[in-house]
């Protein structure tokens, strides 16, 4: 009886509550308490087209879409965006029903907090014109992975933060400049004198290139779907593919170069060759040059060639000395005259034939320096070009690529090996290019590419100059950051040739050289700091300049210094 009591009264209880539960359930309706829509509180709200005002106010404005850093802006409208308020509506609409709304209007009887139930925004959208949008976004902005280049020198002003150049910081500055010509930390990462107050000028400054970007379309819609449907979010970051630069090679030296010598009064034509690695940057190096005094290596090398006592014979040796050192002519007419055996044509033809046989096929002499006479030029691959006319003179004439591989094979030709000693075996020996790179050391001219170097006065470095009134030519052996290298500028301007302008010319070109080289190093080897030189490390193999000594009963002259044979 008891139980059944219990039952009557709770059965009373709950018709009693029953109409208050059915007009709050009403009162409730569409969104009940504790449902967001859109992170919304809009349950005060009983209108549908209210509602749908309230969310579609903060999801009209455009969106900030970045490609990288680049900015972009994209309206609902541009993709057909739209809110689906009835989908949402009959999502809070189920709240309404069951255990959740019991649970809500316990909670509003017993004045409790209601436990937050969350709506998200519904909403269509058209695919096609979204994908389109993309595609065009990234028609505009993908862009390839670009390789290094060099950036120019550039004065900037000094700011705060600046400390005592570092001994690295030293090495790689010209040590006869002045302390405003000191780096930029914010530009090069290099240091500049605390107590130092003004303008620092940046030196040529190679750059690793930048990376290559693709957009994804795909992979790119969420994100901006998700900004789309955000009230607070409104920003979208594409997703992006990103392709590493190609590492900085010859190529892109050469390319560099030639787009500095691009607005050169005249035309530049230079050859690089790295001696450890082989490779080569060009710029123009097939256009024929007269053969200047640069053309005094070919002809020691045929001396050297000829006769195995030259190297013990005192006059020919002083003669070879003067031609490369002090670009003697007459010295070098007896040289020609030497290898002729008395006949200076003879001489000219042997040396003609020896670079032939290198296959130096756009180098000849016909005659001795300061010929006046009037002959008809030999015809070669490079004086038979058309796009160039550097006028050069038709009794000896060169390029700068054949220069520079001679020279870079009399390099190889000390240490045993290369063109010279497979194509003149027993010939020419080791020691006689050594020997022959002891007499080109004593051209100590500091200017053109031995200018542009970092501590000129301390700095490894072979070269042979030459000038004719249109021409000015240098040719380089030089221990560079990651090794030796040669280098060979021939600059020409129609009518003269001025000193102002080929000097600062090839300082420069000499400088954006070097640089690449310590790029390479920084970015490739470990360098010991308290070292001249890198140590062999991650794949970097560096060889020690070679000691240059006196041939044997070598007669110096006074007036040479001779600082190679001491090892500079």
């Amino acid at each position: 009886m008891a139980k059944f009591l219990r039952f009557v009264l709770l059965l009373i209880a709950l018709l009693s509550l029953f109409p208050l539960y059915t007009r709050y359930k009403a009162t409730a309706a569409p969104i009940p308490p504790g449902v967001y829509l859109a992170s919304l509180d809009l349950s005060h709200l009983k209108d549908a087209a209210e509602i749908e005002a309230a969310i579609v106010a903060g999801l009209r404005e455009p969106i900030a879409v970045y490609y990288d850093k680049t900015r972009l802006a994209l309206r609902p409208e541009d993709v057909d965006f739209q809110i689906d308020i009835a989908a949402m509506l009959a999502e809070a609409q189920q709240y309404l029903d069951g255990p959740d709304f019991v649970d809500i209007a316990l909670r509003q009887l017993a004045g409790l907090p209601q436990r937050r139930r969350d709506v998200s925004i519904r909403y269509a959208y058209n695919p096609q014109k979204l994908a389109t949008w993309l595609w065009q976004v990234g028609e505009d902005l993908n862009h390839p992975p670009q390789p290094g280049r060099v950036l120019p020198p550039q004065w900037l002003w000094r700011t705060e933060g600046f400390l005592q150049p570092s001994a690295r910081d030293l090495d790689r500055v010209s040590g006869d400049r002045p302390a405003e010509t000191l780096f930029s930390r914010a530009a090069t990462g290099l240091t500049i004198p605390a107590f130092f107050v003004g303008a620092a000028q940046r030196d040529w400054q190679w750059t690793s290139g930048t990376v290559g970007q693709t957009l994804l379309i795909e992979e790119s819609a969420q994100p901006i779907l998700d900004a789309l449907s955000s009230l607070e979010e409104r920003t979208a970051h594409l997703v992006l593919q990103e392709t590493p630069p190609p590492p900085l090679s010859m190529d892109v030296l050469g390319h560099e170069l030639d787009s500095y010598t691009s607005d050169f009064p005249g035309f530049a034509a230079i050859y690089v060759q790295d001696l450890t690695t082989g490779e080569e940057a060009t710029v123009d190096v097939d256009v024929a040059f007269s053969g200047m005094s640069t053309m005094k290596i070919a002809i020691g090398s045929e001396v050297f060639r000829q006769s195995e006592e030259s190297e013990t014979d005192e006059s020919v040796g002083q003669w070879i000395d003067h031609a490369l050192g002090e670009s003697n002519n007459a010295a070098a007419n007896l040289l020609l005259q030497w290898v002729g055996d008395g006949d200076i044509y003879a001489g000219g033809r042997r040396v003609t034939e020896m670079m032939r046989a290198l296959g130096f096929t756009n180098s000849f002499i016909q005659t001795g320096y300061d010929d006046k006479s009037i002959i008809r030029q030999i015809p070669t691959p490079a004086n038979s070009r058309t796009d160039w006319n550097t006028n050069p003179d038709t009794h000896l004439q060169s390029t700068p690529a054949d220069m520079g591989r001679l020279l870079a094979e009399i390099y190889r030709c000390q240490a045993g090996e290369g063109l010279l000693i497979e194509t003149f075996e027993g010939d020419i020996t080791p020691a006689e290019c050594r020997a022959l790179l002891f007499y080109i050391s004593h051209d100590e001219f500091t200017e053109l590419v031995w200018g542009g170097l970092p501590r000129p006065a301390q700095s490894w470095i072979i070269h042979k100059h030459g000038f004719v009134n249109e021409a000015h030519s240098d040719l380089a052996l030089i221990w560079g950051p990651t090794g030796p290298y040669v280098i060979a500028v021939y600059l020409w301007r129609d009518g003269w040739m001025d000193w102002e302008t080929s000097n600062s010319a090839m300082k420069e070109i000499g400088r954006i050289v070097w640089n690449f080289f310590a790029y390479l190093q920084h970015s490739r080897c470990e360098v010991d700091d308290a070292a001249d030189f890198v140590i062999e490390a991650s794949g970097c193999r560096f060889v020690r300049p070679p000691p240059l000594s006196p041939p044997p009963n070598y007669i110096p002259v006074n007036t040479y210094r001779s600082r190679a044979a001491v090892g500079r």
